[in-house]
């Protein structure tokens, strides 16, 4: 047979069980519908009267409209009917089911064999049994039902199958279950209420709408000595409580009752202990069936503890406070985590604030430090946050007004977890402003500088007397003439006069900051205390080739009361100053007059002295404390031109033992000085002081003679400079002497020495400049070069070898090792 009589010989089949497919369907169809009465099945045939077809029919309307499933299984367990609720409930069709078993929808799972058994046995028997059980569907969906199971019997009483209607319980069994896990877990709270309860130290008690007492806890004994029995049906009034505690009760309850809401009170009571114990209680409603409320339940702590803590905390933090304040420290609380920080109004006005800001953090505080410190103290807060270290820092900031403060800050790093902050935990700290003890710091420091640059410098001022001095005594020693001895004598009464002018100064400011100082007042002509000022000055202002211009007040003119030596030290110094710090060639100028004064009276006027220059100048910072006790303006000047620095000092403090104010004024660097005195005028006659004499001028130095060895001793110091020339040229050397910079270069082009002995402070060039430019020159370069100075440390010594100097004496030098240096230099070389 070819493949395509197969096809159509298949095709044909197919329409023939097609055929009979339909025909069963419908035959099927006219059954459930009560339309058939007899059906034929080869030679058998089976009658269905139309009452009974009928009563089918209203039986299969029933069963279709119930919401229980109901099934029905002939005796072989084939389903022969299943109703909608069955098809909804089990996911099926019951086309597709029909004549199937059981199985096809479901797995009974039995609570126990036993029941099953039993189950069997009772339908047996009486016809019909219920029982509750699993069905697992066939998508394995497990669900709780109630089975209600009778048997199915023919016309004639005949078993025919058996009719199961199936109740889908699973809501019903998960709400008893839910339920009993309710009433266990209530009964277990009811125990454990009643344990609490029983066992708490706090006081619970429950209260009627007639304010009465219906349940107390038995520690309430402890508190008020009272039984729990005797209490109960009595009124807080009936138990003896004072009055005032009962109207406290009374109104809490009563307002628990009226309005539903819980309500708090504290109170405080004695009991069977001693002393007063305070009590914080919680009054909460219990509502009725009506919606009323029903009872007050009472809970009552003893806080007697907490209480007394709480009052010793805030004693504490108020003393704290106090302490904080007294100290102006700030508190400050930040969030590492969310960079937020709490602060004091304390800590604020540390950064120039005096009203409370609203945001701080470590952000806005960096924010406000001064730019050369904002990158220590950030790496500070980093290094604490991740290592858990205190903080503690030191700096500088700009308040919103421009002026700069210091700050000190002091934090504690507190964990995060568990203290309602970020994991990245807190710092807890203070902040100070430390302006005013960094600038006593800073000016401890200065007072420590500027009093070794006194002491270094007091040192250098008796060297240079001495070296003379020592000259001199070689001097007599050695050469016994007349002329040589009255010179040397000489050179040490002035040279010691000098040393006595130092030590006097000294002994002044003593005496003035000790209140041991006297003045010898009397009326003072100042025309007289000017020139004699003058005459005292007069030296040192000629040795600088200054022009002094001096505007002085006619005789009587201008009087004070005063010690006639103390106001011409005032002026002395003023010029000393003057003449010491004005470039050679410069010009002083001193003049007085009178200033009148306020008021009426026209005795009421000052006498001003005005000295006035056209030297170095002062820096602006400088002004203000020019007049400070060591103060100098510059060391390379002040090496240069001499002095201890308690001049100017000594100038205010005797100018205010006067009744006198005295001021500086300067431009600046390189626009010179000016010293204004004001001394209160006096018009009534008194005494006039005798006139005062300077001391005697320097003789003239003594001629060298020539000699070998070519030596140029420079120093200005005059005395100092001959009287070394003299023991040098008595040791056969031609010397020649030169007393500032300028001078010492040119003479030393000039004579070209073998050896030059050359001071360090030296007028118009320093000896380290000299050494220098004479180490330029090639006729320089052999030279041995002699540093002399007041000044010994070892940074001095670093000073003059890097200046060119082949050796450095300290003042007053010892001749016979100044004797083995020039040694060295025995051999003479050509004048160039």
């Amino acid at each position: 047979m070819s493949a395509a009589e197969r096809l159509r010989q298949a095709l044909l089949e197919n329409d023939a069980l097609r055929l009979r497919l339909e025909e069963a369907e419908d035959t099927l169809r006219a059954i459930r519908s009560g339309d058939v009465d007899a059906i034929v099945v080869g030679s058998d045939v089976y009658t269905l009267d139309s009452a009974n077809a009928a009563g089918n029919k209203l039986r299969r309307a029933v069963l279709s409209q119930m919401e229980d499933a109901v099934l029905a299984f002939d005796d072989g367990g084939h389903l022969i009917f299943m109703n909608a609720a069955a098809e909804r409930q089990y996911g099926q069709s019951a086309s597709t089911l029909l004549g199937r078993g059981a199985e096809a929808l479901y797995r009974e799972v039995w609570p126990d064999e036993a029941l099953r058994d039993a189950c069997l046995r009772e339908l047996l028997d009486t016809g019909a049994y219920r029982a509750r059980l699993l069905h697992v569907k066939r998508n394995d969906d497990a669900m709780h039902v109630e089975c209600t199971v009778s048997r199915l019997r023919g016309v004639q009483g005949e078993p025919m199958g058996r009719l199961c209607v199936i109740r889908d319980v699973s809501a019903r069994v998960a709400a008893e279950q839910t339920l009993m896990a309710a009433t266990l877990a209530l009964a277990r709270r009811e125990r454990e209420f009643a344990t609490l309860v029983e066992n708490s130290p706090d006081i619970f008690a429950r209260i009627d709408r007639g304010l009465r007492h219906v349940y107390v806890s038995p520690v309430v004994q402890r508190h008020l000595g009272i039984a729990p029995s005797a209490m109960l049906g009595k009124t807080f009034g009936e138990l003896g409580l004072p009055p005032a505690l009962c109207a406290q009760w009374n109104g809490a309850l009563k307002e628990v009752f009226a309005t539903g809401r819980l309500v708090r009170l504290n109170y405080t009571m004695r009991g069977p202990a001693p002393g007063e114990r305070f009590f914080n209680a919680r009054l909460m409603p219990e509502f009725g069936d009506d919606g009323g409320v029903e009872s007050v339940l009472v809970i009552a702590s003893d806080v007697t503890e907490q209480a007394q803590i709480d009052a010793a905390f805030h004693e504490s933090q108020a003393r704290l406070k106090f302490t904080l304040d007294s100290a102006r420290i700030g508190e400050w609380e930040l969030d590492l985590a969310s960079d937020t920080a709490r602060t004091s109004l304390r800590h604020d006005r540390c950064f120039g604030y005096d009203e409370p800001v609203g945001q701080w953090g470590s952000r806005v505080m960096l924010s406000h430090v001064h730019p050369a410190d904002r990158e220590r103290v950030a790496a500070l807060f980093r290094t604490s946050e991740a290592t858990h270290q205190d903080l503690h820092f030191e700096a500088r900031v700009l308040w919103p007004d421009g002026s700069l403060h210091w700050i000190e800050a002091h934090g504690v790093f507190y964990a995060g977890e568990g203290d309602g902050h970020g994991a990245g935990g807190r710092l807890l700290g203070i902040m100070a402003d430390i302006t005013d003890r960094k600038l006593a710091e800073e000016a401890l420091h200065d007072n420590d500088r500027r009093k070794d640059q006194f002491l270094a410098t007091l040192a250098h001022e008796l060297r240079n007397p001495l070296a003379p001095i020592r000259n001199a005594l070689l001097i007599m020693q050695r050469s016994p003439g007349p002329v040589a001895q009255a010179h040397a004598r000489d050179v040490i009464e002035r040279q010691l006069g000098q040393m006595v002018h130092l030590v006097d100064d000294l002994l002044d400011v003593s005496r003035i900051s000790q209140g041991k100082l006297e003045l010898r007042r009397t009326r003072a002509d100042l025309a007289e205390v000017l020139k004699t000022a003058v005459e005292t000055s007069r030296p040192l202002i000629d040795a600088g080739r200054h022009e002094l211009r001096v505007q002085l007040p006619p005789a009587g003119e201008l009087c004070v009361d005063g010690d006639t030596t103390r106001l011409c030290q005032i002026v002395a110094n003023l010029l000393n100053n003057a003449a010491k710090y004005t470039p050679e060639g410069g010009w002083i100028e001193l003049s007085a007059w009178r200033e009148e004064g306020r008021g009426d009276d026209p005795e009421n006027g000052d006498a001003v002295i005005a000295v006035q220059d056209s030297g170095v100048g002062l820096a602006p910072e400088m002004l203000p404390r020019v007049f400070d006790m060591f103060a100098q303006v510059d060391r390379s000047v002040a090496r240069a031109q001499g002095g201890l620095g308690i001049g100017l000092a000594l100038v205010r403090q005797l100018v205010e033992m006067h009744g006198g104010s005295v001021e500086a004024h300067s431009d600046g660097i390189g626009s010179g000085c000016r010293f204004v005195v004001r001394l209160p005028l006096v018009a009534a006659a008194m005494p006039s002081a005798a006139p005062m004499h300077p001391p005697r001028a320097a003789a003239a130095p003594v001629a060298t003679e020539p000699g070998a060895l070519r030596v140029l001793v420079v120093d200005d110091n005059v005395d100092s400079a001959v009287s070394l020339a003299e023991v040098l040229e008595m040791g056969g050397r031609e010397v020649r002497v030169a007393h500032d910079g300028p001078s010492a270069l040119a003479a030393a082009g000039e004579f070209r020495p073998q050896a030059i002995v050359l001071d360090i402070g030296l007028p118009g060039l320093t000896g380290h400049e000299v050494a220098r430019l004479i180490r330029a020159e090639d006729w320089g370069r052999t030279i041995h070069l002699i540093a002399l100075s007041g000044w010994g440390q070892a940074e001095d010594r670093q000073r003059s070898r890097e200046a060119g100097f082949d050796a450095h004496f300290v003042k007053p030098v010892d001749l016979d090792e100044l004797e083995a240096v020039l040694l060295q230099r025995t051999q003479p070389v050509a004048a160039g």
